[in-house]
């Protein structure tokens, strides 16, 4: 079986190199010719599309027949179904958790994979493929896939504005917010993440584009997401304090 990985930024470099070691016929290919391996799009039993989520759609209508077509970036909800049925191909989601600074090893020890399949049949083959990660595996549709990597990539935008709230109102107390985070994430109810490492804005490629993927979902369902609403906004007024130094990567 013959897999080709469309698009070689962080995910899909990663991509390629956890397939390989997983003992995989693959080969990676970038319109940017400096980075791709081969010169032509190459025929392929299942292609990994892992471009910016701008152009996947382009990318999916460029590709030859193949058996399964299998998107990783981050796309709004509703968007794999929408391009299985305009192309009449088969159209999975599998969601990458990947950190920038770190994209590699999180593709070599995944906390769980997300499989959105189109079928069981292409749910099985994906399974059969990653499955020697030993991870938890979720078998789902690709809608409800879409939507676990959108909201997990909140969750931590939230717990970043959270933990960024309490800074701004420990600077104002004289307190060091950074032994507030670190006492209270020995809780075991409470994460580390943002508690331990805050006090700037939440940046990188991911966790701003992925809230306003949900706000715009939001718009177009005509619901107000209120602590979304409130986790962006802290997010904008942080970019205008004057705050500790920090560095954040994308998850």
């Amino acid at each position: 079986m013959k897999l080709v990985v469309v698009g070689l930024g962080v995910v899909g470099s990663a991509t390629l190199e956890l397939l390989r070691r997983l003992g995989h016929d693959v080969i990676g290919y970038d319109i940017d010719k400096r980075k791709s391996e081969v010169e032509e799009l190459p025929e392929a039993d299942i292609y990994f599309v892992c471009t910016p989520e701008t152009v996947v759609e382009e990318a999916v209508s460029s590709l030859p027949d193949s058996e399964l077509v299998v998107v990783r970036s981050t796309v709004p909800p509703g968007t794999t179904r929408r391009l299985a049925a305009r192309f009449e191909r088969h159209v999975s989601h599998l969601p990458e958790f990947l950190r920038e600074a770190a994209a590699l090893y999180d593709a070599l020890r995944p906390s769980r994979i997300v499989i959105g399949e189109c079928c069981k049949k292409h749910g099985d083959l994906l399974k059969e493929i990653f499955g020697r990660l030993y991870a938890p595996i979720v078998r789902v549709d690709p809608t409800t896939s879409e939507m676990i990597k959108l909201a997990s990539n909140a969750f931590l935008a939230t717990a970043i504005s959270f933990w960024n709230e309490i800074h701004l109102i420990c600077r104002r107390l004289g307190v060091n917010s950074h032994v507030v985070g670190r006492a209270a994430a020995m809780d075991p109810r409470i994460p580390d993440y943002g508690a331990v490492q805050h006090g700037r804005p939440y940046g990188g490629r991911c966790l701003p584009k992925d809230v306003r993927q949900l706000l715009k979902l939001c718009e177009e369902l005509g619901y107000e997401p209120r602590v979304l609403r409130a986790v962006h906004e802290l997010n904008e007024a942080m970019s205008h304090e004057s705050v500790s130094s920090g560095r954040w990567a994308c998850d």
